[in-house]
């Protein structure tokens, strides 16, 4: 029975992270285009969008990020051409191993031989459900069913992290070597997936070798294989930081970015009497201001409107007033983790400590709380809640109801989150996915060679990708043809122009005596009245997305 329910959550799995992947989210963001195209580049060159040979880190917008996903995607473009679904599919392929993943992994943290007995009340039979229902959990969780939708590489390295926990516990049961050789390589492969995976997996590995250590070294050979194996596979990745600028996303991002700790220094110095006394020095200088900063971004992703209520202030990675967990689960972390310090088993430390390595990488950036960068704390707060409804079941006279209560409550609250999701997110944060630029270059490239130049607003994210992603350009004609702006204050870049295209300000009075020119204008920049606009690109709900004007 339980191996029915196992496959009918992992059909359902399927289902609400592959039905309309093409379509929904709607539109196709910047990014997405990025790694889609950078694919196609590879599969076509042998080299990135800007002519780098087989990189480690592709330099997008003028950042480098983690390269493994366009890889990925090879196969996936080459089977299903240059579409949104291609794109897409990897990361919904993860999200439904992860799935199956957290099914493994619950099971031998609640029902390993080596687990003590279930408290009476419950019976093993209650505790061999455990799995099965942190299965379904994470199955229809919003956090992790939104990332799994869109082409999120944080949604592939969390897989990789989950899995190389799992791989962990089975080393620490039978002691096989191939176990600890999948455990270094899942790990490995998180940090060729995605930034924030690059400090999340070093620490979380500390922290299961330093919990082990008395395990551990009890194989010096294995430990040491281990290790050299782990050095092997990461020392591509270290000298392509070494040698580029692939640590540049975090001097955008990064907390050291941010001038407003610096400024709170000077203002607490200027109320003190003697601006650079020793007590002036002592109590206001950056190291200290910018450790509470961190500690504020750290508990800013506990925060209960965050996770409850509101979820992410970007709206690409937010659903309309909808949380990243549902409100019932803040009853079932508070049972889960009660009964977890009461009952604690062989490897309960292994979620604490994830739970508390989680939201780091995270916390060293100045825009938090961010589902995105902390999106791997679905999985210690899924199993957290899945202990919650084990100790309330194991504990009741009438389990089988509580847990048929629970269903319809889960039920409701996830037919309001699809609802939220496929009618009302569509309409209002259509921009933040970029809608508009599949209809928008179709028709532009139908008309082109009628105009000597094409100017396209600048207003939306990066729109050169989506030009090159959706006109099928040739990577080859555009490698070494253009040029990187000048990074701007968070270090990114773009490009201005290439073949006919220039991605500049459109505002009407700049653009008004450009003549033989096709015009992409945001809306608000072209008057109501006196413009020749040949057609109009509007978002879901209705309002102008774009203004097409022949000049």
């Amino acid at each position: 029975m339980k191996r029915y329910l196992l496959i009918l959550i992992l059909l359902l799995a399927a289902v609400l992270r592959l039905t309309a992947l093409s379509r929904y989210p709607v539109g196709f963001n910047a990014d997405e285009a990025a790694l889609g195209y950078n694919a196609y580049s590879l599969l076509t060159t042998g080299r990135d969008e800007h002519g780098h040979l087989w990189p480690i880190n592709l330099e997008s917008f003028g950042d480098f990020k983690p390269a493994l996903y366009a890889y990925l995607l090879i196969p996936f473009i080459k089977v299903f051409g240059l579409s949104e679904f291609a794109v897409r599919l990897p990361s919904a392929l993860a999200g439904i191993f992860s799935v199956w993943l957290i099914y493994l992994l619950t099971k031998e943290l609640f029902t390993s031989p080596s687990s003590p007995p279930p408290e009476s009340g419950g019976g093993w039979g209650v505790v061999q459900k455990i799995p099965v229902i942190a299965a379904f959990m994470l199955a229809i969780s919003p956090w992790h069913l939104h990332f799994s939708r869109g082409a999120w590489e944080v949604n592939l390295a969390t897989t990789f992290i989950l899995s190389g926990v799992y791989f962990f516990i089975l080393y620490q049961k039978n002691h096989k070597f191939l176990n600890f050789e999948f455990c270094v390589l899942s790990f490995a492969l998180s940090m060729y997936t995605y930034q924030s995976t690059r400090i999340i997996a070093p620490l979380l590995g500390l922290g299961l070798a330093l919990m082990y250590f008395k395990s551990l070294i009890r194989y010096p050979k294995q430990l040491l294989l281990a290790f050299l194996t782990l050095v092997f596979i990461l020392s591509p990745l270290m000298l392509s930081i070494i040698r580029s600028d692939a640590s540049s996303r975090l001097s955008g991002v990064g907390l050291l970015a941010d001038d407003g700790p610096v400024n709170r220094v000077n203002q607490l110095r200027g109320q003190h009497s003697a601006l650079n006394s020793l007590l002036s020095r002592e109590l206001h200088n950056r190291p200290v201001i910018y450790t509470i900063q961190f500690m504020k971004n750290y508990l800013d992703h506990f925060n209960g409107d965050f996770l409850f209520i509101t979820g992410d202030l970007i709206p690409r990675n937010r659903i309309p007033e909808t949380g990243l967990l549902y409100l019932t689960d803040f009853l079932l972390l508070v049972l889960g983790v009660f009964y977890l310090f009461r009952r604690s088993r062989p490897h309960t430390r292994i979620i604490w400590l994830w739970l508390a390595v989680a939201p780091v990488a995270s916390a060293l950036t100045f825009q938090t709380p961010h589902a995105l960068r902390a999106q791997n704390l679905v999985i210690p707060l899924t199993i957290i809640s899945t202990a919650g409804i084990y100790f309330i079941i194991s504990k009741a006279r009438y389990s089988k109801a509580l847990l048929l209560l629970l269903f319809t409550i889960y039920t409701f609250q996830f037919t309001r989150y699809l609802h939220q999701y496929y009618i009302h997110y569509p309409q209002t944060y259509p921009y933040a996915w970029e809608y508009g630029f599949k209809e928008l270059v179709s028709y532009v490239e139908s008309v082109k060679d009628g105009y000597d130049q094409i100017l396209v607003t600048d207003k939306y994210d990066q729109p050169y990708i989506l030009f090159l992603w959706y006109s099928r350009y040739p990577p080859a004609r555009f490698q070494g043809t253009h040029q990187l702006t000048i990074r701007d204050k968070f270090n990114f870049s773009t490009v201005r122009a290439y073949d006919k295209y220039k991605f500049t300000d459109t505002s009407w009075d700049k653009v008004r005596d450009i003549h033989g020119t096709l015009i992409v204008a945001a809306p608000d920049d072209i008057p109501e009245v006196g413009v020749h606009v040949v057609k109009t690109i509007y978002f879901p709900g209705g309002s102008p997305a774009f203004k097409i004007v022949s000049n």
